[in-house]
């Protein structure tokens, strides 16, 4: 016979949901083989939930997962396992069993055998994950009579209990500034801090340990089943900036380096009163405290693998090699050139030849080819937002895929926009040596007709001169020879008489007048004596 988990009212063997309220039962777990690793799954208020607890050889296994610092497990988790012989915490961890709110047992990692197997192929859920308590506390010690008591008294009540696991050993967190969400912490922001003259940005990569445990478990479990490294980031990033910013707000410094005396006294100011600062915390070493740029940038790479599960590394690794050989093919413009979806899966089936991503990953990289294929056509930033829009209601991708494709966006458009920028730049410099040639085009062509017209001027001039000289040499000539004709007519007008024997007198010698000055010089002088200018 089976019980109702909600009523408590009696069931035929096999049921599937409660005739009395309705309720839909609990899937009756299969037999219990020795297959390694079986995992099984709760039904639990009606809807399926996926519990990670696995099964081993007839042992439960209790831990913590990639990225996890404590995790809660509730009684109705162990209620499916029937004839469990022992249970193995995971080396590292920390098992408290909890009962309204006091812890019972404490259980160190290691593996503990049941010293006796009970059959409680008949129990009740409850009873059957009150047996694997009853189990552990007979095998970790011998109960004292009031722990005894106590015990059994739960049992009978059919108390709820939960187990929280938690880590007993450091942890590595990086804080900086406060993200929008958990998915968020993936990618290092480093905070803002103002120092007297200008703002820092810092990172401080640390290294916890739980020291309260009551209080951590108090704080940060009560109303969590599961707290990872980014759930401590995102609450103690505010409390470590503002402690942080106290200490900088009235200091000064050259540069970005943080000095070292300062960075030992904000190590101090980080671990004063750390315990109740923290919430049960304690900071075992701040390894670095650093506002350099490169380390910033060390910090980025170091919190995507710290903040990523074990599969979404592998998934995170496979994809990056796919992306690698994307990107040889899409340098070959095999990719770009694909025209129809058929050609495209044809190309993505070359490059996943040896299978490295499954069917329903390499069709969210299709869907991600095509959404960037209309992003890069997209004309308009609206047209952008209304793609990526789409994809996110489809919901087929992951956070932080639809991040990078809305950097991939911001970034294409940034290149357009950059290259629209660009080939404006390109055509206003074109247009402007145009207008230099045709500016120095038209003052070649001024500056020759200005020279041809000097060169003209001159030969006119020149021209001038020389029929000027010849006018004044001929008038010349013209007084000269009438001269010549006056002395004649005299000389004739004294004939008849009889000559007189003549005797020899030099003739007047011909004269002429310098152009000049004017002086009358005689006709064969090439320079006149009174000036030195040369006759024509």
């Amino acid at each position: 016979m089976s019980y109702c988990t909600k009523c408590g009212k009696e069931l035929k063997e096999g049921a599937k949901f409660c005739v009395y309220c309705g309720e839909k039962l609990p899937v009756a777990p299969q037999p219990i083989d020795e297959t390694p690793q079986e995992e099984i799954a709760l039904e639990t208020n009606g809807e399926l939930q996926d519990n990670d607890l696995q099964v081993a050889n007839r042992r439960v296994y209790w831990d913590v997962q990639s990225g996890q610092i404590a995790r809660v497990i509730q009684s109705n988790e162990l209620a499916q396992f029937k004839d469990i012989k022992g249970v193995v915490i995971s080396e590292g961890t920390t098992a408290y069993v909890r009962v309204n709110g006091k812890t019972m047992l404490v259980l160190e990692g290691g593996a503990y055998d049941f010293k006796q197997t009970i059959s409680d192929k008949q129990a009740t859920g409850i009873q059957r994950a009150w047996n694997i308590i009853k189990g552990l506390f007979a095998a970790k010690k011998q109960p004292t009579v009031e722990e005894e008591k106590a015990l059994m008294d739960n049992i009978r009540r059919e108390n709820s209990f939960t187990i929280v696991v938690m880590m007993n050993k450091a942890f590595q967190l990086l804080v900086g500034a406060k993200q929008p969400t958990l998915d968020d912490y993936k990618h290092f922001v480093p905070m803002q801090l103002q120092t007297r003259y200008y703002t820092l940005q810092v990172g401080v990569n640390a290294y916890f340990q739980i020291q309260d445990k009551e209080l951590f478990i108090l704080h940060w479990l009560t109303n969590n089943t599961m707290l990872t490294t980014a759930h401590l980031v995102d609450e103690l990033s505010d409390i470590i900036r503002t402690r942080l910013a106290a200490c900088l707000e009235d200091t000064e410094w050259d540069g970005t380096k943080i000095p070292d005396d300062l960075r030992r006294s904000l190590k101090d100011e980080l671990n004063k009163d750390a315990v109740n600062q923290y919430f049960g915390l304690n900071i075992a070493r701040v390894v670095e405290i650093t506002a350099v740029s490169e380390d910033l940038e060390r910090f980025q790479q170091l919190s995507t693998e710290m903040y990523l599960s074990e599969q979404e590394l592998d998934y995170l690794k496979r994809t990056n090699d796919f992306k690698n050989r994307l990107a040889e093919v899409q340098n070959a413009q095999q990719i770009h050139e694909a025209r129809t979806d058929l050609e495209l899966q044809r190309e993505l089936d070359k490059i996943n030849q040896d299978n490295l991503l499954r069917e329903d990953e390499l069709e969210k990289f299709k869907l991600i080819l095509e959404t960037e294929r209309r992003i890069r056509e997209a004309r308009s930033k609206e047209e952008e937002e209304m793609v990526l829009a789409e994809m996110r209601r489809a919901g087929l991708l992951r956070e932080i895929d639809y991040k990078r494709l809305e950097q991939d966006a911001e970034l294409e458009r940034k290149r357009k926009e950059a290259d629209f920028d660009f080939e404006q730049q390109q055509r206003q410099e074109e247009l402007k040596a145009q207008q230099r040639q045709r500016q120095f085009e038209q003052f070649m062509a001024m500056e020759n007709a200005a020279n041809q017209h000097e060169l003209e001027m001159a030969r006119i001039q020149a021209a001038g001169n020389q029929e000027w000289s010849e006018r004044l040499r001929q008038q010349q000539q013209a007084q000269n020879d009438q001269m010549m004709q006056l002395l004649q007519t005299m000389a004739g007008a004294r004939a008849p008489q009889p000559a007189p024997q003549p005797t020899y007198q030099p003739q007047p010698t011909a004269t002429k007048f310098c152009p000049e000055c004017g002086k009358r010089i005689p006709v064969e002088s090439k320079h006149c004596p009174e000036c030195g200018a040369k006759q024509i």
